[in-house]
């Protein structure tokens, strides 16, 4: 049986000692990295019909919040968000 067929959970850590989760897919055989915060960009800086939001390990109430805060066009705020570096210029 290979590790990943299994519930384990695997993570980067960068210099930082930062997690980045790391979630195989093996029907696809696609490896998705996440950031080591949850991004959250707030919809109403883009004319969008639709939002992906990705769930991973959050509980019922977590994800009904999420909708929430997504479906009133508001960002999730704290110290484990972010906004990536969206409003930064290179």
């Amino acid at each position: 049986m290979a590790k990943c067929n299994s519930n384990h959970k695997y993570y980067l850590k960068d210099r930082l000692n930062m997690k980045f989760r790391i979630l195989p897919d093996n029907i696809q055989t696609v490896t998705t990295i996440f950031n080591s915060k949850t991004t959250s960009i707030s919809p109403n800086n883009f004319k969008i019909d639709f939002a992906r939001i990705d769930i991973l390990d959050e509980t019922i109430d977590e994800i009904n919040h999420i909708i929430q805060t997504v479906k009133s066009g508001k960002r999730l705020e704290g110290k484990e968000f972010t906004n990536g570096n969206l409003n930064r210029d290179i």
